[in-house]
């Protein structure tokens, strides 16, 4: 028995270094995946389905979409289709144990496929590093792999469980709850899955017995979901509720028509010529997810009302499309930020044009500001847990960071100068001044109804244009009034608040220039990788 415990120690290493590896070297282009083949079900269901298979865990893939529908790249109903087609990635695990696993002599592969992945993770100074993690995981799986099958070998002298005949229904319930006691344990349904495949392979329990197995590890990876949903955000909660439910329909149906899909299962392998167990517990696990998918698709757009219905969301907080699951995807994390900086810029806009309509700082206004300024500081820190992560790194995603500081300095900046009331006063007591504040209120409340997620281009050379305006009369305006002031002995008092408002009305201009600018820096489309 300890010899299989190492082998599931082994494998479960296995996949920790060989998904994170995989996600590595994919993470760059998950985003644009997801952003390209996520616009309908079907589409939805193939994005989760590749992801899955690419980097061997769909967890990992439930994860990461619970954290793309809070950084507001996918809406509800596509992350249910990915949630869907990543539990029929999944299923690849089992194609590859049976097909390569238990037919080639996996210490033999194992070997080399580790140390080439150790050389590569050590000595490569980064550059192949995730190359070389994700190829000593493949070498450790199949090394765990090979270590399972002695161990489950020498099991099956003492304990055969197929002696058992035909389970009952209680029997098969008990299997049910061992294969979810197996997933939670291991936090990995591929784990149960091989070990499942590795017992049946050696004739320690039957074909029968397997599948009951499998379907209650196909539940138990729910589990995963349900914890990183407690006190996470809505999305987090309808994505994982979602999830759970699809598992415990499609576990359900398997249950109840696992006879029937035993026979027709029996049957394909007969017609292909074959009698190979381990292949048929693939297809099976493959099967019943095909069926969930056939089932749940017609009814998709319904199903994802009644889950909006059942968790509805009342917030609209800044800081929304902060998720902590997507700090470790710099492209899909940086991306919220850039959806939070637009939140916020449109509130200090909106209350910047509201003060200069009003002439004086309302207690709902000051709210506002303080709401814009956490919301700045979360942004800072969680900016911060991106900069931690080795994708980081790349010049990229380093630029689009780079942009993202500027923005949060300057909208600080802005925030702070709207607390500036006197100024504010001001502003209608001399006739150009006058204009100016005009000038701003009218590009305020503009960048308050158009900003938007896309296209920002207008917005920013119509705030260059009104920059340069105001820091032209700046210049000379200053002059002209406190030379005025001497010649016509007025008071001096007003000439400096005069001088001070004008500069005032500067400093805004143009913090709310470059923080467009930068915001369409770090624009996907606007950003070039010099």
């Amino acid at each position: 028995m300890s010899v299989v415990f190492g082998g599931i120690g082994l494998f479960l290493l296995g996949m920790t270094l060989m998904t994170d590896g995989l996600k590595a070297l994919a993470g760059d282009s998950l985003k644009q995946l997801l952003s390209k083949f996520t616009g309908g079900s079907f589409s939805s269901i193939l994005s989760g389905a590749v992801i899955t298979a690419i980097i061997q865990s769909s967890s990992a893939t439930t994860l990461m979409t619970i954290g793309f529908v809070s950084a507001g790249l996918l809406s509800f109903s596509q992350s249910i289709g990915v949630i869907i087609g990543a539990n029929l990635g999944s299923t690849s695990t089992g194609w590859i144990v049976s097909f390569i696993g238990f037919k080639v002599n996996m210490g033999l592969l194992a070997s080399p496929l580790i140390g080439i992945g150790a050389i590569l993770k050590f000595f490569s100074k980064g550059k192949y590093s995730p190359h070389g993690m994700a190829i000593a995981g493949f070498g450790l799986i199949f090394f765990g792999i090979d270590v399972l099958q002695t161990g489950m070998s020498g099991v099956t002298e003492n304990f055969h469980l197929e002696s058992v005949g035909h389970p009952t229904f209680l029997q098969m319930l008990l299997l049910v709850v061992v294969g979810i006691a197996m997933t939670i344990i291991m936090q990995s349904s591929s784990a149960a899955i091989v070990i499942t495949l590795s017992a049946l392979a050696v004739g320690a329990i039957s074909f029968e017995q397997a599948a009951t197995l499998v379907i209650g590890q196909n539940v138990g990876t729910t589990f995963k979901a349900f914890i990183a949903s407690i006190g996470g955000s809505i999305p987090a909660k309808r994505t994982a509720l979602a999830h759970i439910v699809f598992n415990l329909f499609t576990g359900l149906i398997a249950f109840i028509f696992l006879p029937f899909i035993s026979s027709f299962i029996f049957w394909l392998l007969k017609l292909f010529q074959s009698e190979d167990m381990a292949i048929a517990l693939a297809v099976f696990n493959t099967f019943i997810y095909i069926i969930g998918v056939l089932l749940f698709v017609p009814f998709l757009s319904y199903f994802t009302k009644l889950i909006g219905k059942f968790i509805p969301d009342r917030s609209d907080k800044l800081t929304k499309y902060l998720d902590p699951s997507v700090a470790t995807i710099p492209p899909v994390a940086i991306e919220a930020v850039r959806r939070t900086l637009i939140k916020v810029a449109k509130v200090i806009a909106a209350v910047g044009a509201e003060l200069y309509s009003t002439k004086q700082m309302s207690a709902k206004m000051k709210e506002k500001l303080e709401e814009a300024n956490i919301a700045l500081s979360e942004a800072r820190r969680f900016l911060s847990q991106i900069s931690d992560e080795p994708l980081a790194t790349t010049k990229y995603d380093y630029q689009r960071q780079v942009s993202l500081i500027h923005v949060i300095d300057h909208l600080h900046r802005m925030l702070k100068a709207f607390e500036e009331q006197e100024a504010v006063s001001y502003c209608y007591k001399d006739k150009e001044i006058n204009v100016l504040a005009d000038k701003m209120k009218e590009l305020l409340s503009s960048v308050e109804g158009n900003l938007s997620y896309e296209d920002i281009a207008g917005l920013v050379e119509k705030a260059e244009a009104n920059s340069i305006t105001i820091a032209d009369m700046r210049r000379k305006g200053r002059k002209s009034i406190i030379e005025t002031t001497v010649l016509s002995q007025a008071d001096v008092d007003d000439a400096i608040q005069t001088v001070h408002t004008i500069h005032w009305i500067d400093r805004i201009a143009y913090h709310l220039w470059r923080a467009m600018y930068h915001l369409q820096r770090c624009q996907d489309d606007t950003l070039e990788d010099e």
